[in-house]
């Protein structure tokens, strides 16, 4: 055993001496990322930067799974497979028995968004035979916009995504099938919408590999991923996701696509048959903005190889007919599953100027410079002073939230706003407020185990974030004789706890609905 582990040793010192100085460059500034956002990440966290929604949910989830049992996450009013998708939560439990949370959360996604550099470098340095390129693109990608405010925007299991897609593509460049597919399955388990990427790649593959001698064997592997995608999509969407939710569609189904259709097929009915209406929603200004914002940064690379953009074309066809305003802004994760395939596209779009001499050694300083001057125009890095302030800095009031947080006893049912609740997710009951007083985007457009609120123990709230509407809510709650006791009271912050008098909380009617708001962001 120690024989072998000095032989591995050596191996690996062999290969890093071999190693050329390009490729040592993309690791340090692979490093220089993961340090620089992860760090940022835990100090949004440590100063409430962060959000119920997504924050606290897959803080929540992550927690839920390690412990065992029930997996219904109040902070949502879904159960985690309800929600979304993603077995790759599972990586994360075992830190969460050791006592991670919210930043750990952040330093992981930093970690795997940083990592995406190296296979984009091996990329470019075998398509361009230059590793010189590859640093080039390897630090295009450091440096894309859409990829940093991933790091900034929560958590979410979509940032395992790129990477994988990424090293899928180039082992199957190389015909390694057997790490493409396991980067394949890997990415797969980061969310359930990644399956129409994967069915996309499988597709393209066969022209990128045209000219293997081995055609029949791609072309049974390639078939394999259009399979695997498929059958992963329709499993998580017609099984899971359902299963989970009482029979019914995912929530997002109505929540995002509601002006297209109440399912899928009728989703997807109407956009083939009325193209007029996706042409309307696609030239739109805020898409022609996103489209902009997506492709500057990488030189507009990408279309030159247009064939490879299908591997991103259901996310953006999603993003471009949908509801949310959030999904077609490079600010926040819905990005995610169409990164790989704009940068895969980009370096292979890139490569067919290199051919011409004129262009060859303009190439390089052009794709810089673009990276560089939309990353000071777009991106949440220290090099924007004016977006990097979207990372929550230490403010005179920043102990007192620590303090009125640190007042709720560790399994005690609380609910809280916004940019508290993440700092007590470690329970099974948490709830985003006005839950459950008042219902706000809540379940699956339904009531479904809403809790009575008299099994609401503790209430926090930053009063600057209550709501216009829940005034009266917070009110009735505090009367003399009423459920409710304030114990913690500083510099806007307020904690309640419950009396133990069965004094009820009146909820006007028209309010105590569940129809699902979008609330989702600080600006509510």
């Amino acid at each position: 055993m120690v024989a072998r582990t000095r032989a591995t040793i050596d191996a690996l010192r062999r290969r890093a001496a071999g190693m050329h100085p390009a490729a040592w460059l993309v690791l340090l500034a692979s490093v220089i990322f993961m340090a620089v956002f992860g760090s940022l990440g835990v100090q949004n966290h440590r100063n409430f930067g962060t959000w119920s929604y997504d924050m606290g949910i897959y803080d929540q989830a992550v927690w839920l799974l390690s412990r065992g049992g029930d997996t219904f996450m109040s902070v949502r009013g879904l159960d985690v497979w309800g929600h979304h998708v993603n077995p790759v939560l599972y990586l994360l439990v075992p830190f969460y028995w050791l006592g991670a949370g919210p930043s750990f959360l952040y330093v992981v996604q930093a970690i795997a968004l940083g990592a995406a550099a190296w296979p984009a470098y091996l990329i470019a340095r075998d398509r361009f035979a230059n590793p010189w390129m590859g640093l080039v693109w390897g630090v295009v990608v450091l440096l894309y916009a859409p990829l940093q405010w991933i790091s900034w925007a929560m958590f979410h299991p979509e940032a395992f995504v790129i990477t994988p897609m990424l090293y899928a593509w180039w082992f199957a460049g190389r015909e390694r099938w057997r790490w493409a597919y396991a980067m394949v399955l890997l990415a797969l388990c980061a969310r359930e919408d990644v399956a129409l990427a994967v069915a996309m790649m499988g597709l393209v593959l066969p022209w990128h590999l045209r000219r293997s001698p081995q055609r029949r064997v791609v072309l049974l592997r390639c078939g394999g991923l259009v399979a695997l995608g498929v059958v992963w999509y329709l499993v998580a969407t017609r099984f899971v996701l359902p299963q989970f939710n009482g029979g019914k569609e995912p929530f997002y189904i109505t929540y995002f696509y509601g002006n297209y259709g109440s399912n899928v097929p009728e989703i997807l009915s109407n956009v083939v048959s009325n193209p007029s209406w996706v042409w309307r929603d696609a030239t739109a200004p805020d898409r022609l903005e996103f489209y902009r914002q997506l492709s500057w940064p990488l030189g507009w690379m990408h279309l030159l190889h247009p064939l490879g953009l299908l591997m991103a074309a259901p996310q953006m066809l999603a993003s471009v007919i949908g509801l949310s305003p959030y999904a077609r802004m490079i600010r926040y994760q819905y990005t995610s599953v169409m990164i790989a395939p704009l940068v895969i596209s980009a370096i292979h779009g890139s490569r067919l100027l290199w051919r011409h001499r004129y262009l060859k050694a303009a190439l390089p300083a052009a794709l810089l410079v673009s990276a560089y001057v939309t990353n000071v125009m777009w991106s949440p890095s220290p090099l924007n002073r004016r977006d990097s302030q979207v990372w929550a800095v230490e403010l005179p009031r920043t102990e007192s939230l620590r303090e009125a947080v640190a007042l709720v006893p560790d399994g005690a049912s609380v609910s809280a706003t916004y940019q508290l609740l993440p700092h007590l997710t470690h329970r099974r009951h948490a709830y985003d407020w006005p839950n459950p007083f008042l219902v706000s985007v809540w379940g699956n457009d339904d009531c479904d185990r809403l809790p009575d609120p008299a099994t609401i123990e503790y209430v926090v709230l930053d009063k600057t974030q209550i709501g216009v509407g829940n005034f009266d809510l917070f009110d009735a709650m505090i009367v003399e004789g009423g459920p409710f006791e304030v114990i913690y009271e500083s510099t806007s912050v307020v904690v309640l706890r419950r009396t133990g008098t069965s004094v009820a909380v009146d909820v006007a009617p028209q309010e105590a609905s569940c129809s699902l708001l979008d609330l989702r962001y600080p600006d509510r």
